[in-house]
């Protein structure tokens, strides 16, 4: 008996026929974003392997995810003749949602990475080792890493920067959803999941998402963001430290001791101010440079 097909998105080429493209999209009640809900006999994109149930991800390069209906139609149609959908099957969406993964067209290509390699980042796009589990980190020799935040410098490209900001009901800030291949975004070493921090060297913890976009905004062509990632966030708030572009080359912050750690003393004005209000919970995704409002 043949071997089950490993699980990986699928990134499918259609040419339009004389009768479109032969599938119809749809969005689902109490599920987010696109699928495909019919495919016709014969058509092109029967033969572009593209199957019922499949969930949209990207359209000819860009993410669709948190796009209306229309305006996902709007870019199929964007190129004339011909498109290129990356979409998952039922069961590769549930392991990438269980792994907390980003559907990436590489994955196309190369598969869905190791379960341990969950974490770990492209060489460029962290300062110190590998995040791997707790098992691998024991058996590696070498220092331990170091546990810092990431200062990303992005010059906006013609299709924006290339990654999708939100926010989660169930924890408070701002969170890089998405980052598009190759984007401007990519390229500065911005990563899913990462938790953002400053933006052009202010602190926006406690601000509101439109707010967040504001302040990405507000340099029409350029942002610095200042990013954690997740087990760097997590360590720092086991300090009870906020961290800033000094930890990113300078000193980190010493261990709590007694519950008290020395750094602990040194909020962050921004933060201080911003928090008056409370936390705030917001859901709600924008595509920066591509559909926030002028």
């Amino acid at each position: 008996m043949a071997a089950p097909e490993p699980l990986r998105p699928r990134l499918c080429r259609l040419v339009r026929g004389e009768q479109g493209y032969g599938f119809h999209l749809h969005g689902e009640k109490g599920r987010r974003g696109q699928f495909i809900r019919r495919v016709e006999p014969g058509s092109p994109a029967e033969a572009a392997a593209l199957r019922a149930g499949d969930r949209l991800v990207e359209v000819n390069g860009v993410n669709v995810e948190g796009e209306t209906h229309h305006q996902v139609v709007q870019r199929i149609k964007a190129v004339e003749g011909q498109t290129q959908l990356l979409v998952v099957d039922k069961e590769t969406d549930e392991e990438l949602r269980r792994r907390q993964l980003t559907c990436t067209e590489e994955m196309a290509h190369q598969g869905l990475p190791p379960a341990h390699d969950l974490w770990e980042p492209k060489p460029d796009w962290a300062h110190g080792g590998s995040l791997s589990s707790d098992a691998d980190q024991k058996d590696v020799s070498g220092p331990p890493r170091e546990f810092r935040p990431r200062l990303c410098h992005l010059q906006k490209g013609p299709q924006g920067y290339g990654f999708n900001l939100h926010s989660d009901k169930s924890r408070p800030g701002q969170y890089i959803r998405s980052v598009d291949p190759g984007s401007p975004a990519s390229h500065s070493g911005l990563c899913a999941q990462d938790r953002l921090i400053e933006v052009n060297g202010q602190n926006v913890e406690g601000l509101r998402h439109a707010e967040v976009v504001a302040r990405i905004k507000a340099q029409e062509h350029e942002a610095r963001l200042l990013v954690v990632d997740p087990e760097t966030d997590e360590h720092f708030k086991q300090l009870r430290v906020t961290p800033t572009e000094e930890h990113v080359e300078g000193p980190l912050p010493s261990p709590v001791t007694n519950g008290t750690s020395p750094a602990q003393l040194l909020f962050h004005p921004a933060v201080a101010t911003s928090l008056e209000d409370g936390p705030v919970f917001i859901q709600a995704q924008w595509w920066l440079g591509v559909l926030v409002p002028k």
